[in-house]
């Protein structure tokens, strides 16, 4: 039988059904109450590297987290199903739950977060601090279940429900984050949402149980500025751009309404890039339910083909998901393999990549057509 964490276990920590019901007074308050954060806040500041604008945010908790011990051999680190703390209950307060066809996918609070609400007004915030929140979201109840394995109707109820969190942070947020966007005026946005997934330890997971994290923050991070500053420099967003430059060749596969394709300035081999036809779309909660169920397809089959990749190459599995929201990016997911090492040339910003990007994309094709 599966392991999961029991229903009565999600209930006895259960604050909220659906963050659509909460207002972001509440949303703040129950971060603060949270005791089993209390000691593992951050330090809310960050800095600037001068050289390339990078942002650098600092907690020291997450040092300590148990999960997550760097020096440990990583099979002495893995969360297997008997050890797993998500699957024991050891969870933070849950803010929204919703039912899959088996199991429920939720999302509470991280328990180390990278940002926290701030202690006081926020209008009247120094430079140099940051301040936010910061949320995981559970694929699915079900330790085995991630997107390499979900079936298309539950990952869209999963995309479903991490689409209402995007939207609830980005517009309900007035007073507690800065302004971010105000070209529409009925349709102002507040803040900063970045959403990722980080699979196997080698690529920053900590819990094998599979999850997305989100956070809300007051500073626009570094790939949101980017694909900003690429739409002012070039009066086009970078998705209508990279759809119009890139190669027929290095279309793995089109969909209804998306393209996954490797890019032709591929860094890492089998590095691919999910980008929805409509690049008007600037997030995903204005995704209608075809596209989402095109995402949901698309994120498993690249998923399934990566693993089934790194298996065949005798490489540990392990993958980023970056999804990437915002003006000027047209949303866009970008799939990113542990498939080489980063090295000295890499961190002046001189990629060495191990294959071609023609090459990969027929790998690619190959796994996801034959399954």
């Amino acid at each position: 039988m599966a392991k999961e964490i029991s229903l009565d276990a999600i209930q006895g920590v259960l604050q909220s059904e659906s963050i659509e019901n909460l207002k972001m007074t509440e949303i703040y308050e129950l971060f603060r109450k949270e005791s089993s954060i209390a000691n593992f806040r951050p330090e809310s500041i960050f800095q600037i590297d001068p050289r390339n604008g990078e942002l650098i945010v600092y907690n020291s908790s997450r040092a300590n987290r148990p999960h997550s011990d760097a020096t440990k051999p990583i099979e002495s680190q893995k969360n297997t199903e008997d050890n797993c703390p998500i699957c024991a209950g050891k969870t933070t307060g849950i803010m929204d739950l919703t039912k899959l066809s088996e199991g429920h996918t939720f999302i509470n609070k991280n328990m180390f977060p990278i940002f926290f609400p701030f202690e006081e007004d926020p209008s009247d915030y120094m430079e140099s601090v940051s301040f936010g929140l910061h949320f995981l979201q559970w694929t699915s109840s079900l330790h085995n279940i991630d997107w390499h394995n979900i079936s298309q109707s539950d990952g869209v109820i999963v995309l479903k429900r991490l689409a209402a969190l995007e939207k609830k942070l980005l517009l309900d947020s007035k007073g507690y984050m800065p302004v971010s966007e105000s070209e529409v005026p009925d349709k102002i946005t507040y803040g900063y949402v970045s959403i990722i997934k980080n699979f196997g330890k080698i690529a920053g997971g900590s819990l094998a149980h599979g999850h997305q994290q989100i956070v809300a923050s007051n500073i626009m991070p570094k790939q949101i500025f980017n694909n900003w500053n690429f739409y002012m420099n070039n009066q086009e967003n970078f998705t209508k751009f990279l759809l119009s430059m890139n190669p027929e060749e290095l279309i793995v596969k089109e969909y209804r309404d998306a393209i996954l394709l490797v890019p032709y300035f591929m860094r890492r081999p089998y590095d691919m890039f999910l980008i929805l036809k409509d690049t008007s779309k600037k997030f995903l909660h204005e995704l209608n339910e075809e596209e989402l169920e095109t995402i949901s397809l698309a994120w498993g089959e690249a998923t399934r083909a990566i693993l089934k990749i790194l298996k065949h190459s005798n490489k540990e599995e392990a993958y980023n998901v970056t999804i990437n929201n915002g003006p000027g990016a047209g949303l866009y997911f970008e799939f990113l393999p542990f498939t080489q090492l980063i090295g000295g040339y890499e961190k002046i910003g001189l990629w060495v990549c191990q294959e071609s990007p023609a090459k990969a994309a027929d790998v690619l094709r190959n796994f996801i057509e034959n399954g």
